[in-house]
């Protein structure tokens, strides 16, 4: 009975003459057997349709919506649809195991003899016949162009052009022919073969030169072996790679931007930049690794081919791409065939990131997320459609956009957020249910996991990581991101990166400009946390330390532990680090012998502290430095509310030395640390009040020339710590904060920083949010005045510095200079050589706020130093 209801439908639809269903009302219920007019179709109720159950979910699971397509609807004067031809595929080379190695080879024969090129060079420099000195500085000439050398290496420094000059760099290199690309850099130059190189440094295929020098000192750096899919002959890499070439990408002008997956075929937005669309056409990327083919998507037809592209989402069998910041438009076509079917037309403010499933279209831009129905269209019709809702930005511009079930998860660099889109009705603008949510600026989720690209805001290399986790624990943890099931910080020994991120089958897949790379879940570690569980907390005893323990003073004459290891924070001077992932070091920064000491630590991301031993004594300025197998011998630690026990085995394998940095690359800024002791001590008391947890660190690096600064003393080192503790303190005070949050009503007027004046509270609380956020000040001592100005920022870091003769003033209460100093700081500006206030600028405002609770707190004596 049931398919011959269905059939008289179908007849009744298929004659217009005799019958004409009413338009979809979004409103309305509907019940079984009822039709609908919607996007020029007839569709028929299979059961009971609620308002907002649009005909635009049917798929080809009639389960999936209680709608079932009828028919179209007749039209006399129908246009005949002459849709572009599918894109043609082309066989992409096909990169074997000896091609790698071929290639690879080439590129050590290239770097080779730029190494011999660069010894003929400097010895070319020690020659008086070739050499001559010009305004005070030594030069070669090498027909007819001049070089200066560089005094400590004796290395010709390539003399900076127009972008598009090259011939000073092929005048030394002339054994490049024009296959090879150089680009100047920072005296220097990398070289790229136009075919099959790619600058991604790191991950690349790349041959660069650099005058003072690289890591084994030959001043050539040679990437040949993570080219092509990761080809290194000799050492197995974690990550496979897909060069541009896959997709059709010259890698000269690479610029990914998007990266999605239908079966067997990956597929990227290619969007060149500003400098690089005359070279390079925006378009549309298609690997099909079943098929070894290339194809190329240039636009929707011939005739109206791309001016940029914003992002991609495949749903089901089609492809969405979005070109609405050049076209106001959104293109779908079909996945298996590559044609093009049809566009919606919207209108947006600047670029759009996309979402999309059965029930609708998100747009993130410039002020909003957009809700649109995603309805069917006919075949070549570029359909306007109007928003059906909004969802309010909590935290600022998204930069990606991901469905958990019925929920969207937003996340961006300032902040991430969940909306509940089952809440939405017409015209409305919601808010999000969770906005607390930590800044990720890219993700991807499949039914599992939820994959996301996190760091902790300062430190942003050592600091970032792809981290798996769990839907259904996320959504179980009130939608938080809790311990990750799974995360890396380091591939092939390079910090992770990734615009764009794609979970495919058991694989995270990241996307940058110029290359994407690919690696397996078992490749994946992180810490382990073990519920109910419990070890022995190792027991110290300062007079009888574990075996391959040392003991040192710091900030002694001399600064024998070297400056980088002067590594402090005002959130704890007790101060434990990892240096690398066998060593603990443990620094007391205080002029206080401490008794009884509970030292713990917490690795970003982690959301329990775990004692990590208890020390029965820690005297003043002094190091220890021991093995972590000393205190657990599988790097193993309870929490400190006694819920269970983490291990760091996991973690710390991936993160191995690289460079000559103080401490292993990657370790040193991962970890949190406190302490607490029964010692009783007026300064321990106060220095317990900061809040804000600054790093603080040395570095004699000259930013200006060699008269700039002065070597560090112990004695001037210490100084700065102190400023900048007490500084943390006056930032930390709630008479800082009530005098900022209550400026107008404090002063009379409102507060004048940096160029804009400060008129609502939501600029007061995010310049509070500034000062007390985790930010680093890298010390430089100097000459005289102050160092010049680099912007503070949010979550960032500072280069800082001054003159002991500034010291001098600030310890006998002459803060108004250096008042002003911090303002810049503070205030986010950059005006270079122009310390201590940009160049004429008088503004006081803030100073006059710093110096009042300076002069509070130091009257009633509560400044730590």
């Amino acid at each position: 009975m049931r398919i011959k209801l269905l059939s008289v439908s179908i007849l009744l639809a298929a004659s217009g003459s005799l019958f004409a269903a009413e338009k979809y009302d979004p409103s309305k219920s509907y019940a079984t057997a009822e039709t609908v007019e919607f996007s020029g179709s007839i569709y028929e109720a299979q059961w009971w349709a609620n308002p907002n159950q649009s005909p635009a979910g049917v798929t080809q699971n009639s389960w999936e919506s209680p709608w079932v397509f009828v028919s179209k609807l007749e039209s006399e004067t129908a246009p005949s649809i002459d849709l572009p031809a599918p894109p043609v595929s082309e066989p992409t080379p096909n990169m074997t195991e000896t091609n790698k190695a071929h290639y690879v080879q080439i590129m050590n024969e290239m770097s080779l003899k730029m190494v011999q090129r660069v010894k003929e060079l400097r010895e070319f420099a020690k020659n008086s016949d070739f050499y001559f000195f010009k305004e005070g500085k030594k030069f070669i000439e090498i027909n007819g162009i001049h070089y200066e050398i560089d005094e400590q290496h004796g290395t010709p420094i390539i003399p900076l052009r127009n972008w598009a000059d090259d011939s000073a760099t092929r005048n030394l290199f002339s054994f490049f022919d024009q296959n090879w690309e150089f680009s100047w850099y920072e005296g220097g130059a990398t070289v790229v073969n136009k075919e099959w190189g790619n600058y991604d440094w790191g991950n690349g295929c790349v041959i660069e030169y650099l005058p003072n020098g690289h890591l084994d000192n030959d001043f050539i750096l040679n990437e040949a072996l993570t080219c092509f899919d990761g080809s290194d002959t000799n050492t197995p890499t974690d990550a496979s790679y897909f060069a541009p070439y896959k997709f059709g990408v010259n890698a000269e002008y690479a610029n990914l931007v998007s990266i999605e997956q239908l079966g067997d075929k990956l597929i990227v937005a290619h969007s060149p930049t500003t400098e690089n669309m005359s070279y390079d056409s925006p378009m549309v990327g298609i690997y099909d690794s079943k098929t070894n083919t290339t194809t190329k998507i240039f636009g929707i037809s011939k005739d109206q081919a791309y001016k940029g592209l914003d992002d991609l989402r495949s749903y089901q069998a089609q492809l969405f791409v979005s070109a609405i910041g050049a076209h106001d438009r959104i293109d779908i076509f079909n996945g298996e065939t590559n044609q093009y079917q049809y566009s919606f037309s919207v209108q947006h403010n600047g670029s759009g990131s996309i979402a999309v499933n059965g029930q609708y279209i998100l747009v993130a831009d410039a002020d909003k997320i957009a809700v649109y129905h995603n309805e069917a269209a006919q075949l070549g019709e570029t359909k306007s459609i109007q928003p059906f809702a909004y969802l309010a930005y909590a935290h600022g511009r998204p930069s990606t956009l991901e469905f958990v079930g019925s929920k969207l998860l937003a996340g961006g660099s300032q902040g991430s957020a969940v909306y509940d889109l089952a809440t939405l009705s017409q015209d409305m603008t919601l808010q999000p249910m969770v906005k607390d949510l930590s800044a990720f600026e890219s993700m991807d989720a499949n039914d599992k996991y939820i994959f996301v690209k996190e760091n902790n805001g300062q430190y942003v290399e050592s600091t970032t990581r792809f981290a798996m986790y769990d839907i259904e624990q996320f959504i179980a943890n009130d939608y938080q991101f809790k311990d990750a099931d799974k995360a890396i910080y380091l591939i092939d020994d390079f910090w992770v990166n990734g615009t764009d991120l794609l979970i495919r089958d058991d694989e995270i897949v990241s996307l940058r400009n110029s290359i994407i790379e690919s690696v397996q879940f078992d490749k994946l570690d992180t810490l382990d946390f073990a519920p109910n569980a419990y070890v022995p907390t190792a027991q110290l005893e300062f007079d009888a330390l574990p075996e391959g323990t040392s003991v040192h003073k710091v900030l002694q004459d001399g600064l024998s532990e070297g400056l980088w290891s002067l590594a402090a924070n005002t959130g704890s001077m007790v101060n434990v680090r990892l240096v690398d992932r066998n060593t603990v070091e443990i620094t007391n920064f205080t002029e206080v012998d401490i008794q009884n000491v509970d030292l713990d630590i917490k690795a970003h991301n982690q959301h329990r502290w775990v004692r990590l031993a208890n020390l029965n004594k820690l005297p003043a300025y002094t190091r220890i430095t021991m093995p972590i197998l000393a205190l657990n011998a599988d790097k193993s630690f309870n929490t400190t509310d006694g819920s269970g026990v983490y291990n760091y085995a996991g973690m710390l394998s991936s993160l191995d030395g690289v460079g000559n940095t103080y401490g292993h690359y990657g370790t040193q800024h991962l970890f949190d640390s406190r302490f607490s002791t029964e010692t009783k001590h007026p300064l321990l008391d106060k220095l317990k009040k900061i809040s804000v947890t600054w790093d603080i660190e040395f570095t004699d690096r000259l930013l200006t020339n060699p008269t700039a600064e002065v070597p560090w003393d112990s004695k001037s080192a210490k100084r700065h710590i102190e400023l900048l503790s007490n500084v943390a303190y006056i930032i930390s005070s709630d008479s800082f904060k009530n005098k900022l949050m209550n400026y107008k009503e404090t002063y009379g007027h409102d507060l004048y920083l940096y160029g804009t004046v400060f008129s609502t509270k939501s600029q007061y609380a995010s310049l509070l949010d500034i000062t007390l956020n985790s930010n680093a000040f890298t010390n430089y001592r100097k000459t005289a005045g102050f160092q010049d100005t680099f912007s503070l920022g949010r979550n960032a870091g500072t280069v800082f510095g001054l003159s002991d003769k500034e010291l001098d003033k600030v310890e006998h209460g002459d803060m108004y200079d250096f008042a002003l100093y911090l303002g810049e700081q503070i205030g986010n500006n950059w005006y270079d050589g122009c310390p201590p206030v940009p160049c004429n600028w008088t503004e006081k405002h803030f100073a006059k706020l710093f110096i009042d609770v300076y002069n509070e707190l130091t009257k009633a004596g509560e400044l730590p130093y």
